[in-house]
């Protein structure tokens, strides 16, 4: 499978792959990490881990810090025609016809022609060749030479189709095509293969295991079109339906790292200290250093034993971890817009809800109304009717939420309003257990 160091071009279906949410946090992308650490070390040799967005600054300081390489990069994972192309052997325009005759004698239905550029010219069918051969029987039945004709005189064309082409995006026309085979070309438009009619009925799936999510809302693009083969959580139920039953796991614990620690645990594999490291990073991160409503006591637990496999000071490394934000005055209104905002169905309401952490509030105001303008061009192009930013200071356990969208949704917001699309959430730290719900029961109970 083509790929660089830190990206998968194409997925590959002999793989499975262990994958956060969308705008990956701390805990998204050490999960996966540890999780697909975890499942390799108890035997599942192709399981790779992933991500399928950009981290933001802290996850990359703890990467840093514990110098361990990012995950590869999924963007999508929907089947293409990299995917069902096979290879061909492709004759050159200036090719005999008994070329062409060897290979369709052995097997072949078409024979591509290409050019030195390796671009496809056509493809000589038999039906052409046949044609040809006609063609040069005299008036009393005599064969006369074609040795002068070429393949590329015979080309046909036939409906060609990129790589990275979803094949879902064409399946309609292709099932109505009078052809059964088409010419599948990279993105220089160079020939790969030949895609038939039964492969694109019936491609690959994607395997992927979730990790920090379960809602196809906050999937890697294509994850409806895969297959699903496990969800390991710590958020609401919103779970995609799957052909099989799955290992399926959601547990009310501060973070999805947590549950990995004690995986590990339970089968006495200590994971090595890069592993360690992003997986107490997950937990400090999710749970604000045990300061959010939704920290267990299994999460202390978990991040004291990864602390000693570390070798590092939980308390200290924790405050250097929350300082490694950049907070809002470094960045642009859309990369603290979009660094980690989860979308949700809440009573038929499209929600988007951003959460952004600073070490002090001093810096909103001057934000503030650009941020507001960047949610309604978010709210326009992805057709949200509530888009929201929770602000949330890591020191003093507080935050603000700026929020824009259908004026009865914002007026139902149960929340003390400081300003014009400004409400101040006191001490709400957690999307997940403490803003979410709250804005799901108002708005279902409004619309």
């Amino acid at each position: 499978m083509p790929q660089s160091a830190d990206r998968y071009d194409f997925w590959d279906p002999d793989i499975t792959y262990v994958i956060g949410h969308q705008r990956p946090d701390t805990d998204s992308i050490a999960s996966a990490l540890g999780y697909a650490w975890y499942l390799q070390h108890i035997g599942h040799e192709s399981v790779r881990p992933s991500r399928t967005g950009q981290p933001a600054e802290q996850t990359l300081y703890a990467l840093k810090r514990f110098e361990q390489p990012l995950p590869g990069l999924l963007t999508a994972v929907a089947p293409t025609f990299w995917h069902v192309a096979e290879h061909r052997v492709s004759v050159a325009p200036d090719a005999p016809l008994s070329d062409a005759l060897a290979l369709l004698a052995g097997g072949e239905q078409i024979v591509p022609v290409t050019h030195r550029d390796k671009k496809p010219m056509g493809v000589v069918t038999p039906l052409a060749l046949a044609r040809a051969y006609s063609r040069s029987l005299g008036e009393d039945g005599a064969s006369v030479s074609v040795a002068g004709v070429t393949c590329g005189s015979l080309a046909e064309p036939l409906p060609t189709f990129r790589t990275r082409d979803r094949i879902s995006d064409h399946r309609s026309a292709l099932l109505h095509s009078e052809n059964n085979q088409f010419l599948v070309v990279d993105d220089e438009g160079h020939y790969c293969g030949i895609a038939t009619q039964r492969h694109i009925l019936q491609p690959p799936r994607a395997r992927l295991i979730l990790v920090d999510h379960n809602e196809l809302t906050q999937a890697v693009a294509g994850a409806e079109e895969a297959e699903i083969v496990g969800v390991l959580d710590h958020h609401r139920l919103g779970n995609p339906p799957t052909a099989s039953p799955i290992p399926f796991v959601v547990d009310p614990v501060g973070s999805t790292s947590t549950l990995v620690a004690e995986y590990c645990r339970s089968k006495r594999l200590s994971p090595p200290r890069p592993i360690a490291g992003m997986l107490l990073s997950g937990i400090l991160s999710d749970t604000l250093v045990f300061r959010s409503p939704t920290t267990s006591e299994r999460d202390r637990a978990a991040a004291e034993w990864l602390g000693t496999l570390c070798q590092i000071n939980v308390p200290l490394f924790g405050k250097e971890l929350l300082g490694a934000s950049p907070g809002l005055a470094l960045r642009t209104a859309e990369a603290i817009l979009d660094a980690d905002r989860k979308n949700y169905e809440m009573g038929g309401a499209h929600v988007s809800i951003g959460q952004v952490e600073v070490t002090g509030m001093q810096e909103l105001p001057e934000r503030r109304e650009e941020l507001l303008a960047e949610m309604d061009t978010r709210a326009q192009q992805e057709g949200v009717d509530l888009i929201g930013l929770m602000v949330t200071d890591v020191v003093t356990g507080t935050s603000r939420m700026l929020v824009r969208g259908e004026t009865k949704l914002i007026d139902a917001l149960p929340f003390s309003r400081v300003a014009e699309f400004e409400f101040d959430l006191h001490e709400i730290v957690s999307r997940k257990k403490q803003l979410a719900p709250a804005v799901q029961n108002a708005i279902e109970t409004t619309l």
